[in-house]
């Protein structure tokens, strides 16, 4: 995945962002001194709970259940740990393995190389314990809607009305998203200095064309060249009759929250946000034509 241009602002993800750097910053610069080279079992599950409250709880909550202060303002719920099943393994490598990498497609960051590993294992540790305690009795089940999604690399989203786009292609032709509100419309947030995004140009096309005749459109958004002409003739060299679009507003990626490149949202008939993603993938593969053929209206 390559790193979106700054470009437009967010509110809300300044916000998110600002608290999650303060978070990492004071749960290491606070406790880097008291930590000890090889802690005590005692030592460590004091440190991963000093870390989870700094960096975690404002999401996940104190106690882990999905309730934090920031909770109600994500577009996605935080995990609630007690709840069964996970998607992953319930075990110390993968929580550590999400902790470290996030989870592309939701607002869960990755913190990357900003902990030691003996503050890792004690974070990690933190978040299993938590996840034993108390389990729900309820089991959250999943639909089949959520297992179509999970093989095809999404992530479901909250039913709600999608942000506004502001598009305009190579001819000056202005669009709105709100004009295909009786189509099924997958976003595709590109850009011009992305490697991974042109490569796969030519099999997004292929999706295009595989659903031809039905209530199906992709709309491709070029992320950092304003210039519709200038993003149309680059895309055009890897994807022969690709058509493209810049959004115009400055804002609507934004709104979007489009931080990593290729970055794809699914919206429903009358504009409702369905699933999203990041990432480069093999389109023609049956789970992403399975995934995407569900959601088209008939």
């Amino acid at each position: 995945m390559s790193q979106m241009p700054a470009k437009g602002n967010s509110v809300l993800i300044t916000t998110m962002v600002g608290l999650f750097v303060i978070a990492v910053l004071g749960g290491l610069l606070i406790g880097k001194k008291s930590t000890p080279k090889n802690p005590s079992p005692e030592q460590s599950s004091s440190r991963g709970q000093f870390l989870y409250q700094g960096m975690c709880a404002s999401c996940h909550g104190s106690e882990g259940r999905g309730d934090g202060v920031s909770a109600q303002n994500l577009k996605s719920a935080p995990r609630d740990f007690s709840l069964r099943p996970w998607k992953t393994l319930i075990d110390l490598p993968s929580i550590k393995k999400v902790i470290v990498e996030g989870i592309p497609g939701t607002v869960m960051p990755g913190i990357k190389n900003a902990l030691p590993e003996s503050d890792l294992d004690s974070l990690a540790t933190h978040v299993l314990k938590l996840a034993d305690q108390n389990p729900s009795p309820t089991m959250k089940v999943f639909s089949k809607t959520d297992q179509l999604a999970s093989d095809a690399g999404f992530v479901l989203v909250a039913n709600s009305a999608a942000p506004l786009l502001q598009l305009e292609d190579e001819q000056g032709n202005k669009s709105k998203l709100s004009d295909y509100k009786d189509k099924t419309v997958m976003l595709h947030f590109w850009g011009v200095q992305c490697p991974h995004c042109l490569k796969e140009m030519e099999s997004l096309l292929k999706i295009e064309k595989s659903f031809q005749g039905k209530s199906f459109v992709v709309l491709h958004v070029c992320t950092d060249e304003e210039d519709a002409k200038i993003a149309q003739q680059i895309a055009s060299k890897y994807a022969p009759g690709i058509k493209i679009v810049v959004e115009t507003s400055g804002i609507g990626l934004a709104r979007y929250e489009v931080q990593t490149l290729p970055a794809f949202w699914l919206v429903g008939i009358e504009g409702r946000t369905l699933a999203r993603s990041t990432g480069a993938r093999d389109w023609a593969s049956n789970p992403c034509l399975t995934f995407i053929e569900s959601l088209i209206p008939n």
